[in-house]
């Protein structure tokens, strides 16, 4: 059985579920309150207080889907409840103390779902309309002092209400423009990595592979020259072999204009080596990973083949992007060595002392631990990856010192297809 995934539109936000169910359960009890205050207290007649005080609420849970209309019904309701209650001083007057938090709720809700236009026109609506009512010449039982410290209030506390609803539309405005801006980010640094990635294994392809059909196509061009004694056949069979060999590189070289983005044509620097690792262990160093390096590979030793100084460098150069990705600041151990035909690489880290930082790894390259592992085994070498009991992390390699044409290749040409680990 397949199952699908919910479209992201169709999840329920838990923000609205929360303002759903607090909208909810504020009107069920304002609706009682309103009611049986009103009725009671205000004076009004049963019928018409539930009247009112149902308006009054259902525009609290209304304010939700159709702010607009939601506080234009609130502010209806405000006014109702000035014109018939009792203004004979034993309750606030003109507006009720359930009317003056029904009536924030609303414009809390309606300006952050619409817009503090609407918060803006409901708040000055209901004050305005609630002071004619108390300026009406029938509601003079009241004392001006009373009905304005009334008014005071509500205009202070629904005003300020208002003003908070504006912040927090604001707050949601800035945080989903960070949203976006880090979407964004994220899909170009992503981009940026898909297109260095390529470069890196276009130049490799050139570099090794390349090299390796140029050397067939001349070898095979010049053996009836180089071999007197070749037969006719044998002469045509270098020859077959040579126009195969232009053919293939010329395939190459389109798959290598693929594979180039077009910002990197301009790269020609050699492809780095066991040599490059000092320059890449200072660039550790000043960007602030304490690393060591302990090279007993250097001296006067045959030279490496090229496809395993490559990895040896690109192993050291991952390992060390690692370390400053996830355990900033933490001291590392470089070691290379040479022994019985083979090379072996370790990069040992402490446990992290901080939190990682912002700061780029140095020289990063893009393979992670699986590609890295991948490369070796083709080389015919092995690459290890595990934790150490005090909590730091350790890469080991081992490479043959030389290796098969086809493995060589197929290094060159190896692509991590999961990132960096």
């Amino acid at each position: 059985m397949v199952t699908q995934a919910v479209p992201a539109r169709q999840r329920l936000d838990p923000a609205l579920v929360l303002l759903w169910g607090a909208g909810s359960t504020a009107a069920v009890v304002l609706l009682a309150l309103g009611w049986s205050l009103g009725s009671t207290i205000a004076g009004i007649p049963v019928a018409l207080a539930l009247v009112l005080a149902l308006a009054q609420s259902a525009s609290i849970v209304l304010a939700i889907v159709i702010p607009r209309i939601a506080m234009a019904l609130s502010v209806a309701a405000v006014i109702g409840f000035a014109i018939v209650s009792s203004a004979d001083g034993t309750s606030p007057w003109p507006v009720a103390v359930t009317t003056m938090i029904a009536q924030a709720l609303v414009v809390l809700i309606a300006t952050v779902r619409s817009s503090w236009l609407v918060g803006l026109a409901g708040w000055a609506a209901a004050v305005v309309g609630a002071l004619v009512v108390a300026l009406t010449p029938l509601r003079a039982s009241v004392t001006a002092n009373d009905a304005t410290a009334d008014l005071i209030v509500f205009a202070s506390m629904t005003g300020a209400v208002l003003i908070a609803g504006v912040l927090v539309t604001r707050w949601q405005a800035v945080r989903a423009q960070l949203a976006r801006e880090r979407q964004v980010s994220a899909s170009e640094l992503a981009r940026r990595e898909i297109a260095e990635e390529r470069t890196r294994i276009a130049r490799e392809l050139h570099d090794v592979v390349a090299h390796g059909m140029s050397a067939i196509q001349v070898q095979a061009s010049s053996a009836k020259y180089r071999l007197p004694s070749l037969s006719e056949e044998a002469a045509a069979e270098f020859d077959d072999l040579a126009a195969t060999a232009r053919t293939a590189m010329g395939e190459m070289r389109r798959l290598l204009g693929v594979l180039r983005s077009e910002d990197a044509a301009a790269e020609t620097a050699p492809q780095p080596s066991v040599a490059d690792v000092p320059a890449l262990v200072n660039r550790a160093v000043r960007a602030g990973t304490p690393t060591t390096l302990e090279d007993q590979a250097a001296g006067p030793n045959a030279p490496l083949d090229p496809a395993v100084s490559l990895t040896v460098y690109r192993i050291v150069q991952e390992s060390l992007s690692n370390v400053a990705r996830h355990s900033t600041g933490a001291r590392t151990a470089v070691v290379i060595d040479r022994r019985d035909r083979r090379i072996d690489v370790e990069v040992r880290n402490e446990a992290a002392t901080g939190r990682p930082s912002a700061a780029p790894a140095p020289d990063a390259g893009g393979h992670g631990i699986r590609g890295m592992r991948e490369r070796a085994v083709l080389l015919g070498g092995t690459l290890e990856a595990e934790r150490t009991a005090d909590g730091g992390f350790v890469v080991r390699a081992s490479l043959p010192l030389a290796v098969a044409r086809g493995a060589r290749a197929e290094s060159a040409a190896q692509a991590d297809p999961e990132g960096t680990a």
